[in-house]
């Protein structure tokens, strides 16, 4: 018998802060759309420009930089929870 054990590596992305962070405020404007919560605004774009300027800091091992980019997703996110929290308190 013969076996190849030739092992193909995968591109795995690991989850890192910044990434769930961006998952976390995208899976609530989503959320928010769906139950009718209007928001005032959504950080779509600058939520995406934010998170790559996060992982090309991180990459060029600036991290300061890198701190800061995730400081502004983390401020992203709970702009977004906020707002929504109380969208959805005023409709009730």
């Amino acid at each position: 018998m013969i076996v190849d054990t030739t092992v193909q590596e995968k591109a795995v992305a690991f989850p890192t802060d910044a990434r769930l962070t961006h998952r976390a405020r995208e899976r609530l404007v989503r959320l928010a759309k769906k139950h009718g919560v209007a928001l005032r605004q959504s950080y779509g774009r600058k939520g995406k420009f934010a998170l790559m300027m996060q992982q090309r800091y991180a990459h060029a091992k600036q991290f300061d930089r890198a701190k800061r980019a995730l400081k502004t997703l983390k401020t992203y996110l709970g702009r977004v929870m906020h707002t929504s929290r109380a969208r959805l308190r005023a409709t009730i």
